[in-house]
């Protein structure tokens, strides 16, 4: 998924506002005449509920020629590029963000709540004579603070349909801070459950994964958002070290779990190398059963396993049973084993390669995650 950039902030005049508002409704009423919209649906109804705004847009964008009457470039002409400056002296873009920001408002205001505030009463006394000022806490019922807050940083960043559905992923999951160390890279998070999965790391993970990463940290929020947490774990030399070692398969590896990075943790680089991707899936338990085995041994092992299980090798390398059953007895014989690593590649895969049966029917009797 490509980041979308945002359209150019727009401050609009009462004359403008009312101009996009007339349009939208005559748009609507386009919409309702050919059966595309409900007939009972209006702008109130569009930017108070954000699936009903989302099927609008939705419904704009695929019957646009429907309203070349209504929405014109300054030109005159029909618009078919959103960026395109319309009579009105906004984009369709920037409508859009408009839209998406006004229903942002009442989907997050939509909740009262009562929050104690504290004022300052004067108080009379003695026939009005003398006057007391003091501090009291009065409960009020109202938009919560905090959520207002929260809601004027993330306005930053709303400006498409596609983000109507998370709505409520933002305001359950994310806090302020967390958006301001996110910050355009909200953009990145296309599902409520990217969105819970950053709104796990506090703010200062996020701080420290975002500079150890880098521009690399929007393709994190991208493609696999826990891979925070592993992120978190390396100092910046060893983040760029399986960043480079691991490319597109790094993502895989620095969202795993806690333990299995503790068993990382005693690879040196070269021999790190030697099992490259196969770090993204491998169980901590094989991991610690070829760790047995020197650096050259290593890679015979590896090797051979790749050539002889190609695509299958996550599933019989990372099943956790796999280092028990099977992997251990394996290590035991390559460890007695004392020719030149050349001859050792050579007769070691095809050790595996006989294995493969065995295996594969291992595989098929353990119970299915």
């Amino acid at each position: 998924m490509a980041v979308p950039t945002l359209p150019p902030p727009v401050d609009i005049d009462n004359d403008t506002k009312k101009a996009i508002i007339d349009g939208l409704k005559k748009v609507l009423a386009c919409l309702q005449k050919n059966g595309l919209a409900d007939e009972g649906l209006t702008y109130q109804d569009l930017i108070s509920h954000p699936d009903v705004l989302e099927d609008f847009i939705g419904q704009f964008t695929a019957n646009r020629p429907l309203c070349d009457d209504i929405v014109k470039a300054k030109d005159g002409q029909p618009v078919r590029d959103d960026d395109q400056m319309l009579v009105c002296n906004v984009s369709l873009h920037q409508v859009q963000q408009l839209l998406i920001r006004t229903c942002a408002k009442k989907v997050f205001e939509a909740d009262k709540s009562a929050h104690t505030v504290t004022e300052t009463v004067t108080k009379k006394a003695l026939f009005g004579l003398i006057k007391k000022t003091e501090q009291v806490e009065v409960t009020r019922v109202g938009n919560d603070p905090v959520e207002e807050r929260k809601l004027r940083e993330l306005y930053r960043y709303l400006a498409f349909a596609w983000q109507l559905p998370l709505l409520s992923a933002y305001r359950e999951h994310l806090t302020y801070q967390q958006i301001i160390e996110i910050g355009d890279d909200v953009l990145a998070l296309a599902t409520p459950e990217a969105i819970a999965t950053v709104g796990k790391f506090d703010p200062a993970t996020l701080k420290k994964v975002k500079a150890a990463a880098g521009p690399d940290f929007t393709d994190i929020l991208v493609n696999r958002p826990q891979a925070i947490a592993g992120v978190a774990v390396w100092n910046r030399d060893m983040y760029e070290f399986y960043r480079k070692m691991l490319g597109d398969a790094a993502w895989a590896f620095f969202a795993r779990e806690k333990d299995f990075f503790n068993v990382v943790a005693s690879l040196d680089k070269p021999v790190a190398r030697v099992y490259g991707d196969v770090l993204s899936f491998i169980s901590s338990e094989s991991l610690a059963e070829i760790q047995r085995l020197n650096i050259d041994k290593s890679e015979v092992l590896v090797t051979s396993l790749r050539m002889a299980f190609g695509n299958r090798l996550p599933l019989v390398l990372g099943h956790p049973n796999f280092a028990k059953d099977i992997l251990r007895k394996v290590v035991d014989n390559l460890l007695h084993m004392s020719q030149e690593k050349d001859k050792l590649m050579a007769s070691f895969s095809l050790t595996c390669k006989a294995m493969v049966p065995t295996v594969n029917e291992w595989l098929a009797k353990q119970p299915r995650p």
